[in-house]
């Protein structure tokens, strides 16, 4: 199958069915995630995407795949493209999220619906709108959806040109989630380069913050002393390799990867003791 050659799938149809009522819970009862990189190539969007489509699996709560980054960064766009909205939103309308944040504009009850999964991501050529931090806080309380999957990108700045007023901003962030997930890549020039963004982790959960790590692409080749020594994880969860063909036939049908077999297979035990962690019930 072509690129250009993408086709809705009769089930993503059949969801729009579920879309009457997208608000979710009140914003103080909304389960938030945070899914943030030690480094950059962790793979948080693939979990961040994996967790929301195996909430929408459940058809219990509503997620939201809220995606948080730096409106200045080349990436921008990325996971929009990744999952085909375009091709799912072909002749529907597409709420920017991005842009009522900036305006101040309410989001209360707005949503892109589909299956199960109000799609809340930046489009292509948002690039240039940044929401400041108090304005990104209040789409992560008010962004409709009962589990909000935050997909927080590594190279957020909040406009901050020092990394310290970037950590700053971004530990502020994360203290609104009910749970964060630390996702690592166990190479170890990730894992030296992400020593700041550790530091930051162990001082929320110093403060109580709930901390969950996430060892990423773990396999027998990985030093598992090592790696623990270095991190010093209270509680971790891992996931193993995903078939590098399914990941690529995903993109090109514009799938979640999560709905491919063996992406699944590696990754669904640690998904479901992510969502236990969570609250989110089965």
């Amino acid at each position: 199958m072509g690129i250009t050659d993408r086709r809705p799938a009769l089930e993503r149809l059949l969801s729009r069915e579920k879309d009457s009522n997208p608000a979710g819970r009140a914003g103080k009862d909304k389960i938030k995630i945070g899914v943030v990189g030690l480094s950059a190539a962790a793979g948080v969007s693939f979990l961040a995407f994996s967790l929301a489509r195996h909430i929408a699996n459940m058809k219990k709560q509503m997620p939201a795949l809220l995606e948080i980054g730096d409106g200045n960064e080349n990436l921008s766009g990325w996971n929009y493209d990744a999952i085909g909205i375009d091709k799912r939103f072909s002749g529907r309308d597409y709420v920017s999220f991005y842009k009522n944040a900036a305006e101040c504009r309410s989001i209360n009850k707005l949503a892109n619906m589909d299956e199960g999964i109000n799609f809340a991501l930046r489009v292509p050529s948002e690039a240039g709108i940044a929401p400041d931090l108090q304005q990104m806080t209040s789409l992560i309380n008010n962004v409709s959806g009962d589990v909000i999957v935050c997909d927080v990108s590594a190279r957020l700045s909040f406009g901050e040109a020092e990394e310290e007023r970037q950590l700053a901003c971004l530990k502020r962030l994360l203290q609104e989630m009910t749970l964060v997930l630390f996702v690592v890549n166990p190479l170890p020039a990730k894992l030296l380069g992400g020593h700041k963004r550790l530091a930051m982790i162990k001082e929320m959960e110093t403060a109580a913050q709930d901390v969950l790590y996430v060892v990423n692409m773990y396999g027998r080749g990985v030093n598992k002393k090592e790696l623990y020594d270095y991190l010093k994880p209270r509680e971790r969860v891992t996931i193993g390799l995903a078939p590098a063909d399914e990941l690529y036939e995903a993109e090109f049908n514009c799938k979640n990867p999560y709905q491919m077999a063996g992406v699944k297979a590696a990754a669904s035990a640690a998904i479901e003791a992510i969502l236990g962690r969570a609250g989110v019930t089965p």
